[in-house]
């Protein structure tokens, strides 16, 4: 064989490779879809869609689930993603949790598990904590272990996709670098991939929550941290050091509280869900009457987002302020996003979830009243339908469009 022969038959196998990475992202994302509408929207002959189609189906990876609606011809066949063909398992490594989950090629939860931790347990203990949380899942799952693509893990925290290294935690700064991918890959013998939180929540938005459809959408991650995830044209952006996004971090007031990366008034120290009940334990320590306390049996320690939001609902006015300055803090922070980025949506996400109803107008309000007009007019403002868990299950996305580009080949 010469060397133009080799050439040419490696030519063909890259072009058929694609062209099946193309056809089963087709049927992922407009599934159930006919064969002659793939063909309309990739350009790929009939012919070749019919033979790759076959061979998806022939291998279990989509199935045929009936009929399109007859117009007097001969009706269509439908195609769609077989969601339970393999699995992926996706963490997330909160500040004070650990969320772990398996999913399907849909992005589904079939089994979750979630940890809570202190962070004086120290690094040893979360990261054993985490490989636990890994393991008893797959146990417990019932899935066999080669019916896994890989592992997914979300960090609240920084992480340099050119070495795949985290970089010391702004809130845990004495746990120096630690490479997740290679002791989870080690442990398990299975693909790992590493994310931010934020940047994983955006993913999973894009391609299954309030971002479907969207080219340019930022979420924002609210809980005890405040990240935010950036999707320009359809794609993530992370920026040179993988860095990009770290909005929570920009300071508001240099004469604010000492957040944890050592700077005075960021917004995360202000605006945060851990902020929020700082304040509250503050103002209660100086005499301000709240129902707070009681919610809490008299201790002020057990005091947590969740009662203030509560309480807030409830017309407290201690909480109910906490929450409004929250919005506004928040609000101010989307005023510069919007002018700076000109997005078509914002999405906001995170523990801050169970005050969505309270905050939804304090915010909109800020950004109408401050945005500039022109990018103003062309976004709007949701809060995430995936609660905790947009960063869990956007952590399993690289795992599955990897499959979908490379493996489905093998």
């Amino acid at each position: 064989m010469n060397n133009y022969t080799r050439r040419n038959l490696k030519g063909q196998t890259l072009l058929r490779h694609r062209n099946v990475s193309v056809v089963i992202e087709r049927i992922n994302v407009d599934g159930p879809i006919t064969k002659r509408e793939i063909v309309n929207k990739t350009g790929i002959s009939f012919a070749k869609v019919n033979t790759i189609t076959s061979m998806l189906s022939n291998q279990g990876i989509t199935v045929e689930i009936g009929k399109e609606e007859s117009n007097g011809g001969r009706p269509s066949s439908l195609f769609n993603l077989n969601p339970n063909y393999r699995y992926t398992i996706g963490c997330q490594l909160s500040h004070t949790r650990i969320h772990t989950i398996v999913g399907n090629l849909k992005g589904e939860i079939l089994f979750e598990e979630m940890k809570h931790y202190d962070k004086s347990i120290g690094k040893e203990a979360v990261i054993a904590l985490l490989l636990n949380s890994i393991e008893t899942l797959i146990n417990n799952s019932g899935i066999s272990k080669d019916k896994f693509l890989g592992v997914g893990v979300a960090i609240a925290g920084l992480f340099n996709p050119n070495n795949e290294m985290t970089f010391p935690f702004p809130h845990l700064v004495n746990w120096g670098h630690v490479s997740f991918k290679e002791i989870i890959a080690e442990k398990f013998d299975l693909p790992c991939y590493v994310s931010n939180v934020a940047n994983a929540g955006a993913l999973a938005e894009l391609n299954y929550g309030e971002g479907k459809g969207k080219n340019s959408i930022l979420y924002l991650n609210v809980g005890s941290g405040l990240g935010l995830g950036i999707i320009f044209d359809g794609k993530l952006y992370q920026g040179v050091s993988g860095t990009a996004g770290e909005f929570g971090h920009i300071s508001i007031d240099e004469h604010g509280p000492l957040c944890e990366c050592g700077n005075y008034g960021c917004l995360e120290a202000l605006a945060s869900t851990r902020a929020v009940v700082k304040q509250a334990k503050t103002q209660i320590k100086q005499g301000v009457s709240t129902a707070l306390l009681t919610m809490a049996n008299e201790d002020i320690e057990k005091i947590n987002f969740n009662m203030i939001c509560e309480a807030a609902s409830n017309s407290d006015k201690l909480a109910y302020n906490l929450i409004d300055m929250m919005g506004q803090n928040i609000g101010e922070g989307i005023v510069t996003l919007v002018n700076l980025l000109n997005p078509e949506r914002v999405i906001l996400g995170g523990t801050i979830m169970c005050a969505s109803d309270l905050l939804i107008n304090q915010i909109t309000n800020i950004v109408q009243k401050r945005a500039l007009e022109i990018p103003r007019r062309n976004m709007d403002i949701v809060f995430s339908k995936m609660g905790n868990y947009a960063g869990t299950i956007g952590s399993t996305i690289p795992i599955i469009e990897r499959f979908f580009q490379y493996q489905v080949n093998e």
